[in-house]
């Protein structure tokens, strides 16, 4: 089992980001698997898949990644991370 743990600073307002997570994340092939069941519950999106489980937590210019990888999801690690990387890049873009 492992762990995905990020932050990154942002120009967007926490609503501009949940539109991002809605519109971008959400619908990206790459990290489909990882976020299957979801639950937003204020600004924190909860999510699991048979990949794992997190969440994402939202604020004015900062947003939050948490991730527990199981055995399969670890498998997945670099990719997962890499794709989220990218993803948050178009942020700020």
């Amino acid at each position: 089992m492992s762990t995905i743990n990020k932050k990154f600073k942002t120009k967007a307002s926490a609503t501009e980001m949940r539109h991002f997570i809605d519109t971008k994340i959400l619908m990206n092939p790459a990290l489909k698997p990882m976020i299957e069941n979801v639950n937003w519950n204020g600004d924190t999106l909860n999510f699991s898949s048979k990949l794992g489980k997190g969440y994402i937590t939202i604020f004015d210019n900062l947003l939050e990644i948490n991730i527990e990888l199981n055995f399969l999801g670890s498998l997945a690690r670099n990719t997962i991370e890499s794709t989220i990387d990218n993803e948050m890049k178009q942020l700020n873009s």
